[in-house]
């Protein structure tokens, strides 16, 4: 017989030679991170057309291949980015959320400490010693604030510092792709290179979890991968890489680039909050989380600092002075040019607190187009085309922002008016005689009045125009128009001359010159009011408005108290956590549900491969036997004579 039936024990026995390496080689990968099952692909070696009839010369091993489906790697690779990034986002919202819960704790107390320190002002102005526990207490509640902003500060440090160390792992990791898109296209001539491709697709898997990619495999075998499927990172044996630079106009914000490393000059700018995964998370935690806390607890800060001036300024102090700021000026010079950030030198800009109740917590960026001027909400992303007032300022959301140079057109300017809020926050009245609890001014209702109503009067010293000391004490009589009937709040000095017929307003406040006036209750016809200058250590007029700071809303458009403003910002952390929580552990769940699929298809069972060692095993023997059987038939040739 023309068939070599020595040769074709021999083809068995390679290939079952062949199966057997595989199979240990699975066996021995059991553990191997990112390894896919193997399996000899095995063939017969072509028949042998001989006598009429074509006869079997044996088997032969064609290929080599994984056990992978391309779809199955992707669902993994969309699930890994996923929950790299929900879980990152979550590590770090967290971490927050306990800090500032925390803090907040504490500064409660601190608070406490204060309006306990106010009452016992009140109760015995002249107490020096009741003086200095409110100064201190101060001091603390000052002190808290510039914990907190330490605190997050740091945190936004050590993002910025994470930022870089992703950005290096991502190049790192492309470089590495790339370097293996090359060996691959190199061994492909050759048959399947399978551990080179686990290889790869390793570190794209470790890429995903960085930031969202996409991947398209070329004909040559190498596979390009695609930043968020748009901007190239790897091509072939080239790999791009990303770069942490300073911000603009903020260099303390820095941002993500994109180019080669050996030309940085050709680098594309990045949004960093859209790459997705651990760096995209970052970004994302600092710009969108930890910024927004900062801002919040700042315009807390200030509204602080800002109520408690203007109690102040509306006393007079032991000596009969008007009381100094308690707290640092939150439009102290220093404060207003560290909220306006440009990248355009010829420009510079001071933005002026107006109003602490309007303040938002927000940061924004102006934009100059054509000459005109519009603002963004960063938070929100709200966009509001602004016109310079009278004076050539710009105003919006509490606060007033002057320019000085002249813009050009695409100019974009960063602005944050609550940032450093609680950095600057700090006491500067050091003399507890300074405190102002008396009132400038107080007020006695006539002993027959017989409406219920109150007066309380206040001096405004920032106005132009003051009432002359010597008009003093003044005297508001409810009186009845003669042609209407309605009555008429009439303002007299102390000679009885009329000075103003005012109107009190919606909330009953009225004002003549420097006096402002604020009546509640119910007024009758004839009721009667004194307003007198008044100091001395027993007036506890003004130490009172102190103390009703604890219960007056003023923030947040005047909805919230000082403590329901840091309760609500605290709220909104843990809000953000628990929600964060939900989304983490719904992509981890998602990205199990992936891994187990790919197992099913590419994962090594040493079970199965135990009963592939004894199949082939036996294959192998069976193959032998051939051999032993050609060998010993042509040994009986031999023997014929």
């Amino acid at each position: 017989m023309a068939v070599d039936m020595y040769q074709t024990g021999v083809s068995g026995l390679m290939a079952a030679q062949a199966q057997l390496a595989t199979t240990g080689h699975n066996i021995a990968n059991v553990n191997t991170e990112g390894f896919n099952r193997q399996r000899a692909e095995q063939m017969t070696a072509g028949g042998l057309y001989t006598g009429g009839q074509f006869y079997g010369t044996g088997t032969r091993v064609s290929d080599v291949t994984r056990m992978y489906q391309e779809y199955a790697f992707r669902d993994v690779l969309v699930s890994s980015t996923e929950q790299a990034g929900t879980q990152t986002l979550y590590e770090q919202l967290s971490y927050l959320n306990d800090s500032v819960n925390n803090m907040g704790t504490a500064m409660s107390q601190s608070l406490d400490a204060l309006y306990g320190a106010i009452d016992a002002v009140t109760d015995n102005p002249g107490d020096l010693g009741n003086r200095q526990l409110f100064l201190a207490y101060a001091g603390d509640v000052a002190a808290g604030f510039n914990a907190m902003y330490s605190n997050l500060n740091q945190q936004y440090s050590t993002n910025s510092q994470s930022m870089v160390s992703s950005a290096s792992r991502v190049t790192e990791l492309a470089a590495g792709i790339a370097a293996l898109n090359q060996e691959i296209m190199n061994a492909g001539q050759n048959g399947s290179p399978n551990d080179l491709l686990d290889q790869r697709d390793k570190l794209i898997g470790e890429l995903g979890q960085e930031v969202h990619i996409t991947t398209l495999t070329e004909p040559s075998g190498a596979v390009s991968v695609m930043l968020g499927g748009r901007d190239t990172l790897v091509s072939g044996s080239r790999a791009l890489g990303l770069q942490v630079r300073a911000g603009s106009p903020d260099p303390q914000q820095t941002e993500l680039y994109l180019g080669d490393p050996a030309r940085p000059e050709t680098a594309t700018r990045l949004n960093g909050s859209e790459l997705g995964g651990t760096l995209g998370a970052t970004v994302e935690f600092r710009n969108q989380v930890l910024a927004p806390t900062m801002s919040d607890i700042g315009r807390t800060a200030m509204g602080l600092a800002d109520a408690f001036n203007q109690v102040q300024r509306q006393g007079v102090d032991l000596s009969g002075v008007p009381g100094l700021d308690l707290f640092t000026d939150i439009n102290a010079p220093e404060a207003l040019a560290g909220r306006f950030f440009t990248s355009n030198t010829a420009v510079s800009g001071e933005v002026t607190i107006t109003d602490t109740g309007a303040l938002t917590g927000s940061e924004y960026r102006l934009d100059v187009k054509d000459g005109a001027y519009s603002i963004t909400d960063l938070g929100s992303g709200k966009s509001t085309a602004l016109v310079p007032d009278a004076d050539g300022k710009l105003n919006f959301d509490g606060f007033s922002l002057t320019l000085t140079g002249t813009p050009t057109n695409g100019d974009s300017m960063l602005i944050r008016p609550s940032r450093n809020g609680a950095a600057n926050l700090a006491v500067s009245l050091q003399q507890p005689e300074g405190l102002a609890a008396s009132s400038q001014l107080m007020t006695t209702a006539n002993g027959n009045n017989t409406g219920t109503a109150a007066l309380n009067a206040t001096l405004n010293n920032d106005a132009t125009t003051r009432v002359d000391n010597a008009s003093y004490p003044l005297r508001l009589k409810v009186e009845t128009d003669a042609t209407t009937g309605v009555p008429q709040y009439n303002l007299y000095d102390q000679g009885g001359t009329l000075l103003s017929a005012v109107v009190p307003d919606a909330d009953g406040k009225f004002t003549f010159n420097d006096v402002e006036l604020t009546l509640s209750g119910s007024a009758k016809p004839f009721d009667q009011f004194q307003i007198d200058q008044a100091s001395g250590a027993g007036n506890n007029v003004n130490a009172q408005a102190f103390g009703e700071l604890k219960q007056k809303k003023w923030l947040n458009g005047g909805t919230a108290t000082l403590e329901q403003s840091l309760n609500q910002t605290m709220v909104a952390v843990g809000s953000k956590t628990q929600s964060q929580s939900i989304k983490a552990t719904a992509a981890a769940a998602a990205l199990t549900q992936a891994e187990n699929r790919m197992q099913s298809i590419s994962g090594v069972n040493l079970d199965e491969e135990a009963a592939n060692l004894l199949r082939f095993q036996q294959a192998y023997m069976a193959s032998s036997r051939v051999v032993t059987v050609a060998n010993e038939l042509f040994d009986t040739l031999l023997q014929i004579r």
